[in-house]
Order: structure tokens, then C-alpha cells, then sequence
């Protein structure tokens, strides 16, 4: 599988499905990040490659220029000192050179064509990168945020509960039963009170009658005399 599809396959994964099925999704989600990044440098490497093997081919074809032009200049040299031997070996080189120029020159259209569509392959994948890392970014403020929401939902739970409101209720019972038994002890301290305070108005209304019995017996006694 070459880079460019293998980095697609990982920057066009199900992000959904790889947070649903993580125990951590935050940490799921970097991991994945961290891997295509990995990924794309490593196609970069790739793409520097081939713009050093366009350049070594444009080296070449100029090199095989020179090396032409050099032997056809020694073969003239040769031909003007008589010397058609030289010139036979100098012609020969220039024709290895002309071929070597020419397989040059027929493989620079397809190098360069190659990494253009690299590059442009490049700028691609490092544009859905940058949309991966902004997603990322998003997710993890929405899972964040989904977690928090969901431990407050709980803690609400938890106070609101059945077992919660049982013992709110049943604190409520008992302080109602003892401002019960606290009014009871209450009202049966007034009603002792009551009580004591009819005994002492009956004796002294008891002790008004025996006072206004000797004064009657008095005055009547006294009458008769």
C-alpha cells in the first residue's frame, strides 16, 4: 500500500466509531493524530525524494550537455591535427553522451510530473491533517463538556434519589415527632399547674367561707346578748 492511501485510510477512519468503542476517547483521539502526523512526514519524505532525484536528473542532462559538447570540441581538435583515431574515440563518447543525454531528458517530463502530483498530494493530505487537528479539538471540548454534564446529572441523581429522599423524609418524621412529645410534655406541665392552682383557690375559698362563718356565729352571738 503506498503512503498517500495509507495516510487517507488513517485521516478518512470513522472518528465516531473509534470514540465509541475507546475507554478513553480523548486520549484515542490524540493517538490518532499523533499517527497521521506520523504518517504524513512520512510521506514528505517520500515527496523530498523525488524532488532530489528531479534535481540529481537536471544535473545529469546538463552534465551530459557539457560532456557532449566537450567531445564533439575534442573531436574537432583531432580532425584539425590529423589525428582521425582521436577523433573516431572522441565522436564515439559524444554518441554514449548523447544517448545518456537523451535517456536524461526523456525521464525529466515524467520525474517532474511526479512530484507535482506529489506535492499537490502533499497539500492535500496536510490540509485534511489540519481539519483532523481542528476536529480533534472539537471533540474533545464536546466530550469534555458531555462528561461533566453527565457527573453533575449523576450528582443530582444521587441527592435526588429514592434512598436520598427516604431518609430526608424520615429526618422529617422524627423532628416532627419530637416537637410532638416536646408540645405533650408541654401541655402536661400546664395542665399540673392548673390543677395546683385550682386546689389552692378551692382551700382559699374554703377559708373565706370558714372566716365568713365565725364573723356570722360572732355577730349572732353578740345578738343575743
Amino acid at each position: 500500500m503506498g503512503l498517500f492511501q495509507k495516510f487517507k485510510d488513517v485521516l478518512e477512519a470513522n472518528i465516531s466509531d473509534l470514540i465509541s468503542k475507546a475507554e478513553d476517547p480523548e486520549k484515542m483521539l490524540n493517538l490518532y493524530i499523533e499517527r497521521a502526523t506520523e504518517e504524513l512526514k512520512k510521506f514528505n519524505l517520500q515527496v523530498n525524494r523525488a524532488v532530489a532525484d528531479q534535481l540529481m536528473l537536471r544535473q545529469k542532462v546538463e552534465a551530459s550537455r557539457k560532456e557532449v559538447e566537450s567531445w564533439a570540441t575534442q573531436a574537432k581538435v583531432a580532425i584539425t591535427q590529423n589525428r582521425d583515431d582521436l577523433a573516431r574515440i572522441a565522436l564515439e563518447r559524444k554518441k554514449t553522451a548523447e544517448n545518456s543525454l537523451l535517456d536524461y531528458q526523456n525521464q525529466l517530463p515524467e520525474q517532474e510530473q511526479i512530484v507535482q502530483e506529489l506535492q499537490s498530494n502533499y497539500r492535500l493530505l496536510e490540509e485534511k491533517l489540519r481539519k483532523a487537528r481542528s476536529e480533534r479539538d472539537q471533540l474533545v471540548m464536546r466530550h469534555r463538556r458531555a462528561e461533566a454534564l453527565k457527573q453533575a446529572n449523576e450528582a443530582v441523581q444521587e441527592v435526588a434519589g429514592a434512598s436520598s429522599l427516604s431518609d430526608f423524609d424520615r429526618m422529617r418524621d422524627k423532628v416532627a415527632r419530637s416537637e410532638a412529645e416536646a408540645q405533650a410534655t408541654r401541655v402536661s406541665v400546664e395542665s399540673t399547674l392548673d390543677d395546683e392552682f385550682a386546689r389552692l383557690q378551692k382551700m382559699a375559698d374554703s377559708a373565706s367561707v370558714d372566716d365568713e362563718l365565725a364573723k356570722l356565729k360572732a355577730e349572732l352571738a353578740k345578738g343575743k346578748e
